[in-house]
């Protein structure tokens, strides 16, 4: 098996008090907006947890060759220029959340130099400076919701760390982020003004579609497939290894492996000889393994949709993601092809009811709230196809680098997401509840029913094994993401 990412030394970072924390600057409002339902929900859970990380999108690049910081720094801003959604900021007008575009925004690109700390201690500290960037809160009212900082690990080697709210941003809006940076690099470098198309549309005027879409789509039938579907959800969890706080805490931590290619491969194959995807396969796969830990034949997880279904929205930066509650039950030991169209009738009921939000979905299950658990479900699935590519351009090299855990939103959080090097499997986990030992053990025993799924999908899901040997054994993990609140007072204004 691939070797379990992991970082053998702890790192403790430093406060934040103890960090420079430039702020950017907005112009004068313009123009004021709507939030959308998935904003308010945002909105909503900042204002209750009091700036949680835990909702910020924390990602880093390698670049390689010799940069000039200056033009990354040109090429940095013109992406606010282009896309309105990140010079935004959000306040309550007449008590719902509104959408506050500026008329400009400047995203300050500080610097670290590490090049002069010797190895191994300068991997420590790049690793040390992310995890603190990414744990740092955003003040929605005062934006920019964008921030960046550059690492110089040698004369030719550099990490350029980018953290977002998630109220302005999505997964696939990374891909445009180091697309959009790569281009107006390339043309600022040359001399030339960066060629990019205006857009047709920007993401306010998406907050209006979307508003008025959801008055005729979200159906009382709709609601009520919902209310049905979600009716006496029974717990479910995999059984944590510590005791759960009474108040959900948000601390995180993400184990990947990389899924050879002939297993991808021969999956995908098996796939559609089955007329099913790899997502429903996996998310079969993921069923077994839950239920296999939390004993129990009714099985739910959360898991997001793009929500880009129009091409237009493509080349927008932006949140347009939701979610969907995903509920199978695997009572009769069904065999591996009577799970499969299970999940499938499942998935494809969810999709015709997709467009009521999350919340929404929610409000119609109306769940009892439980302080010390995510609301609905404590396990989420992501599949995704690769939206961050490695890229080329005047000379240069910037590849994405594996994620560290701004907070766990989730109990468990597995997602996989194609790179260049094929399938990465993950897990990012509240290590107030796992050690990283059973973490290793879930992500080993996923992967090894995948490959036992090719071998006889006749099999009764009983039948399918789940090995204690696989993945490999951790360190004790240690709280090196874990910040006191009284260590991490609001950044001092510039």
């Amino acid at each position: 098996m691939n070797s379990i990412y992991k970082l053998g030394t702890p790192v403790k970072p430093t406060p934040a008090k103890e960090r420079d924390w430039p702020r950017g600057s907005l112009g004068e409002p313009i123009y004021r907006f709507p939030a959308t339902v998935a904003q308010q929900t945002f909105w909503l859970l900042h204002s209750m947890e009091g700036g949680n990380p835990a909702w910020n999108i924390a990602v880093r690049f390698r670049i390689r060759g010799r940069l000039d910081i200056p033009t990354l720094a040109r090429a940095l801003n013109e992406l606010p220029r282009r896309h309105e959604i990140l010079r935004t900021t959000f306040a309550l007008v007449d008590r719902a959340p509104m959408q506050i575009v500026h008329a400009s925004a400047i995203i300050p690109l500080p610097g670290d130099d590490l090049s002069r700390v010797p190895q191994p201690q300068r991997d420590l500290e790049e690793e040390r400076r992310t995890i603190v960037e990414g744990a740092h809160k955003f003040d929605l009212g005062t934006g920019p919701l964008i921030r960046a900082r550059i690492l110089r690990l040698a004369e030719e080697e550099h990490v350029l760390i980018m953290t977002v709210h998630h109220i302005v941003s999505d997964g696939w809006s990374i891909g445009i982020f180091s697309d959009e940076i790569a281009a107006n690099y390339q043309a600022l470098l040359s001399g030339t003004a960066p060629a990019l198309p205006e857009l047709a549309f920007q993401f306010a005027d998406y907050a209006v579609w979307q508003a008025d879409r959801a008055k005729l789509a979200a159906t009382d039938e709709d609601k009520s497939y919902w209310k049905q579907q979600l009716a006496n959800l029974p717990v479910l969890e995999i059984p944590p290894d510590h005791p759960r706080p009474p108040v959900k805490t948000n601390n995180g931590y993400i184990l990947s492996t990389v899924l050879p290619v002939t297993l991808t491969s021969a999956l995908e194959e098996f796939s559609h000889q089955h007329e099913c995807t790899l997502y429903l396969t996996a998310v079969a796969a993921l069923y077994m393994l839950i239920r296999h830990h939390a004993r129990q034949d009714d099985v739910y997880i959360g898991t997001l949709l793009a929500g880009r279904d129009r091409i237009e929205l493509e080349p927008m930066f932006g949140l347009f993601i939701n979610t969907i509650v995903l509920r199978t039950s695997l009572a009769g030991d069904p065999t591996l092809v009577e799970l499969l169209d299970r999940v499938r009738n499942t998935f494809e009921a969810g999709l015709a009811h997709q467009d009521l939000h999350f919340s929404q979905i929610v409000e119609a299950a109306r769940p009892k709230r439980d302080p010390s658990r995510p609301a609905l479900y404590s396990v989420n699935f992501i599949y995704q196809r690769d939206f961050v590519k490695p890229l080329e351009f005047s000379g240069l090299t910037m590849v994405p680098m594996p994620s560290k855990s701004p907070g766990a939103i989730y109990d468990l959080n597995f997602f996989m997401v194609r790179r260049s090097d094929g399938w990465r499997l993950s897990c990012e986990y509240n290590y107030d509840l796992y050690d990283g030992e059973k973490i290793s053990l879930l992500v080993g025993q996923f992967r090894n029913l995948l490959e036992e799924f090719a071998k006889d999908p006749n099999r009764r899901i009983s039948e399918f094994p789940f090995p204690v040997d696989v993945g490999e054994p951790l360190p004790p993990m240690v709280p090196h993401t874990r910040l006191d609140p009284q260590q991490s007072p609001s950044p001092a204004r510039t």
